[in-house]
């Protein structure tokens, strides 16, 4: 028979034998929770010193005086008493009932307890074993919990008020403008007509009527020129409101930028001619854009022109028309040389209607509006840098949904 060697038995560390030697009874009575023990009534018969540290009362002031029950608060007296005797009767035990404790100085004690209904040998209730666990900061981190959610209910049903309030507004504005776009359009087909006769009376009267005052000339190119203006509004106020009309009805559709850009440029060859204007065309991070033919050419139509009309006197304009890539967007920028723009004191005004920053130059004080307006629609946004006597780029930012990838050839190219 052979025997371990020495060096293969397990060294196991050596015992302090005083903790063999617990005492049973002051591990029950200072236990980390509260012990009691009560007849079938409810009477107190034990109670271990935690849970009478936690009530701030005696033992004399409880065993044999008072109830389990009587220590509980109204509503968990109640609640014992109706079912959980009945529950204790029926399995001999509760799990995790949640009491709150009366304290002697009448403060609470948030507890669960658990219960165990002992039986003597004839099967009749004897006495029932209780256990009592504080849980303050459990009940705390609860009520945190409560009122966080109660507060996020809250803050819920209010972003829904405002929201149903947004919509609301949405509707009452979209009516508004439709109502404002049937009013523009009405008030302008109506006064168009008029004014046409006025315009027409006037001309036959210049060519009638002899007029000897020396200021006369003067004061009758005054009102043609107001004649004119007025036209000019009223034939812009007719053309926003069909835009905005036909766009509703039109799809967009993806556009091919360079052969759209160029066929603008060719419709403004006389201003081409008057001003000797050069083009610069680079679309090579982004060859097309998706949107309504119809806006597009308005919108660019209306910047290049602007670009033109608004050169300054003494350089030849030079406008350059490009796309880059931007999160989301592609944006389409257009660049010039002309007149520019006193941001600091216009900016704020840029795009409202009839708005005019060159006085010296004719217009509608319509066109950047237009442009604004048609970007919006198209889910995109406008922004500008502008500095006096340098030039402005207006950069519009556009959706990226119906990109097309960058052919492998280049589109770099000028138009003169």
């Amino acid at each position: 028979m052979s025997t371990a060697s020495p060096h293969n038995k397990e060294q196991l560390p050596e015992l302090d034998l005083r903790l063999t030697q617990e005492n049973l009874d002051d591990l029950y009575e200072h236990a980390p929770c509260g012990y009691c023990t009560c007849l079938p009534d409810g009477t107190l018969v034990k109670v271990n010193q935690t849970l009478l540290g936690w009530l701030g009362h005696t033992k004399a002031e409880l065993v044999a005086r008072r109830c389990l029950q009587q220590l509980f608060t109204v509503g968990g007296r109640l609640h014992y008493e109706t079912y959980g005797v009945p529950m204790l009767l029926l399995q001999n035990h509760v799990r995790e009932f949640s009491y709150t404790l009366r304290r002697k100085d009448g403060s609470t004690l948030p507890v669960l307890m658990n219960a165990v209904l002992l039986r003597d040998n004839d099967s009749q209730p004897l006495a029932v074993r209780v256990t009592l666990f504080n849980i303050t900061e459990r009940r705390k981190y609860e009520q945190e919990l409560l009122r966080a959610k109660q507060q996020a209910e809250e803050q819920r049903e209010q972003l829904a008020r405002a929201n149903e309030q947004l919509v609301s507004k949405n509707e009452q504005l979209s009516r508004i403008n439709a109502d404002l776009d049937s009013f523009v359009y009405t008030a302008s087909h109506d006064l168009k007509q008029p004014i046409d006769n006025m315009a027409g009376l006037f001309q036959e009267l210049r060519h009638t009527v002899t007029f000897h005052d020396p200021e006369a000339t003067a004061m009758l190119n005054m009102f043609a020129e107001a004649l004119q203006q007025i036209l000019s509004t009223i034939k812009g106020l007719t053309e926003v409101v069909q835009l905005q009309r036909q766009l509703e009805q039109v799809p967009v559709e993806m556009i091919a930028l360079r052969p759209f850009t160029e066929e603008i440029i060719r419709s403004l060859q006389q201003r081409l001619d008057e001003h000797q204007a050069s083009f610069t065309l680079d679309f090579e991070a982004a060859p097309t854009v998706c949107m309504a033919r119809s806006g597009l050419h308005s919108m660019l139509y209306n910047l290049l022109s602007n670009g033109l009309r608004y050169a300054e006197p003494d350089r030849a304009p030079h406008i350059k028309v490009s796309t880059t890539r931007a999160a989301d967007n592609v944006v389409l920028s257009v660049q010039d040389n002309g007149r520019g723009i006193d941001l600091a004191r216009h900016g704020r005004e840029l795009f409202q209607l009839f708005r005019r920053f060159h006085p010296e130059v004719t217009g509608s004080g319509m066109g950047l509006y237009l442009v604004n307006r048609l970007v919006n629609q198209a889910g995109g946004r406008v922004e500008v840098d502008s500095a006096v006597g340098q030039g402005t780029t207006f950069r519009v930012h556009l959706p990226m949904g119906g990109f097309l990838p960058t052919p492998s050839s280049s589109a770099n190219g000028a138009a003169e």
